[in-house]
């Protein structure tokens, strides 16, 4: 009697690996915070601790104010300060030279508990004084109209690595490659920065299948890019995903790939990938084996 033996993966671990990157990627890593010029060299030389975003589309502002008063009132901690936004608000404690000024009040936010005894502020993290993005506004993604671009490169504070300045070194990244010709952007959401290559038009990607699962690339353009930047960059490492092949055991080491993203435009948060891009998942044929 014959089985389908199902396509499912499982996955092991996400690791960094000796692989080949890309060799027309530019990437140079500092870890000392440098000043801003008018030409939009970037700047990273202060930090605050986002305590909690408040989303409760009602009471975002009520809430934030409510645990500002708080925190100041009966806990005694200064420079809190509140950024409202459509829709909900973040609340930040203080301004510090560098994330090591930061890691004490960042493990007392982390202890902090409310009176039902809830870690209110356990997700704490220390991220860039909230403010004008670092970089040439031409370069900012946000700033394009058009509809796709190629993601080549992510950047991510990890103190544990002692890894900071990621907005700073996404746009060296970004200049680096537009030195080489490459038209390279940057785009920097709340915790992570990327690189970006290419502008591309709603008709340069055609989406196939019954939900739109997958997606066909028509503009050579970026095919040729794609040929180019194979491997995607994270913190200056490609990454492989360890797999095992369902029908052997065999572990197999897959490194992630570039993939296309939808072009945020302004106000917008978080990058999206466009469905169907993502073709890092090793997807075996179909067999059949007897039992």
């Amino acid at each position: 009697m014959k089985r389908l033996i199902p396509k499912l993966l499982i996955l092991f671990t996400l690791a960094a690996c000796g692989c080949n990157g890309n060799e027309t990627f530019s990437f140079r890593r500092s870890s000392r915070p440098i000043q801003t010029d008018e030409k939009g060299t970037p700047q990273e030389d202060h930090y605050t601790i986002l305590l909690s975003i408040h989303r409760d589309p009602l009471n975002h502002i009520r809430n934030a104010n409510h645990y500002q008063r708080l925190l100041t009132e009966q806990v005694g901690w200064r420079g809190l300060r509140i950024i409202h936004k459509a829709g909900h608000s973040e609340l930040f404690w203080g301004r510090y030279r560098s994330p090591k000024q930061a890691e004490p009040n960042l493990k007392t936010a982390k202890a902090y508990r409310a009176a039902n005894g809830m870690p209110v502020f356990a997700q704490a993290i220390i991220v860039p004084v909230p403010g004008k993005d670092i970089g040439a506004p031409e370069w900012n993604l946000k700033n394009v109209s058009a509809s796709y671009s190629l993601l080549v490169a992510v950047f991510k504070n990890d103190p544990e690595r002692n890894y900071f300045g990621r907005r700073r070194n996404a746009v060296y990244s970004c200049r680096g490659l537009r030195k080489k010709g490459y038209e390279a952007y940057f785009y920097h959401d709340k915790v992570v920065s990327h690189v970006t290559i290419g502008a591309f038009g709603s008709r340069s990607i055609s989406k196939r299948g019954a939900d739109g699962g997958e997606i066909k690339i028509k503009d050579p353009a970026i095919k040729k890019l794609q040929a180019e930047f194979s491997n995607l960059i994270i913190n200056g490492n490609t990454i492989c995903d360890i797999i095992t092949d369902p029908f052997t055991g065999e572990k197999i080491r897959l490194t992630k790939k570039t993939y296309m993203v939808h072009i945020p435009g302004k106000n917008k948060g978080r990058l999206r990938g466009v469905r169907g891009s993502q073709e890092n998942l090793f997807r075996p044929e179909r067999r059949d084996r007897q039992r």
